[in-house]
């Protein structure tokens, strides 16, 4: 099995590693995927050179492999992987003129506030009443959810996600794109509700905010 002309595949091997554990990855999407362009071809264009290399000097594994061919499963792993970490950056990317959650999903009483015990909040409404999207973004869960929201609608822009939870029918499929003040459902008593009612809360990546102060313009607040 020959050495050489490796140093420059393990080279790139090491910056793809290193990339997808985070140490060298770019902070945007461009950077991530012209990251992603060089490295591919720096090493394919390396094994060309030792594939054309082992061919002249007549060298090679006695198992009739070369290193090309055992680290090619390795390389094409990685390469998955940095794809991955690519698209998630872009999916995060802010979007629309609206990409902060802003304003009332409806027009009700306020039943239920923010509290330690209960992530978001709760507007009475009569049965059948239009959920209107509190941002621009892109829906990222249209279905029945399991956890107790009954029927649920998610829209995420950058690092915030909007929950629009217990409505009656859904308007919206996962992917389509959210304008602020479109009508994702009508609201219901879907999953674990008391009445009719929409639960909205508001995430930051993954983590549940007090939304008081962007839904009502207020630090507390009773009625809308």
């Amino acid at each position: 099995m020959t050495l050489t002309n490796n140093t420059s595949l393990y080279t790139a091997l090491a910056r793809t590693a290193a990339l997808k554990s985070g140490s060298t990855a770019s902070n945007s999407s461009s950077g991530s995927s012209t990251d992603f362009t060089q490295l591919f071809l720096t090493m394919m264009m390396t094994m060309n050179m030792n594939k054309n290399s082992d061919s002249d000097s007549g060298s090679g594994s006695s198992f009739g492999l070369d290193i090309n061919t055992l680290i090619m499963p390795i390389m094409m792993n990685l390469l998955e992987k940095m794809q991955s970490q690519q698209l998630r950056g872009e999916r995060t990317q802010a979007v629309g003129s609206a990409p902060t959650p802003a304003g009332t999903p409806v027009s009700g009483v306020l039943t239920q506030a923010y509290h330690s015990g209960h992530n978001g909040l709760d507007f009475g409404i009569v049965e059948g009443t239009e959920i209107k999207s509190t941002m621009d973004g892109k829906v990222i869960y249209s279905g029945w959810n399991t956890q107790g929201y009954g029927n649920l609608v998610i829209v995420e822009n950058g690092d915030y996600q909007t929950y629009y939870a217990h409505l009656s029918s859904l308007n919206l499929q996962v992917g389509d794109t959210v304008r602020k003040g479109m009508t994702l459902g009508l609201s219901g008593n879907t999953g674990n509700s008391t009445g009719p009612h929409l639960h909205y809360e508001i995430r930051r990546n993954g983590i549940a905010i007090d939304p008081t102060r962007l839904t009502l313009n207020t630090e507390t607040g009773m009625t809308v």
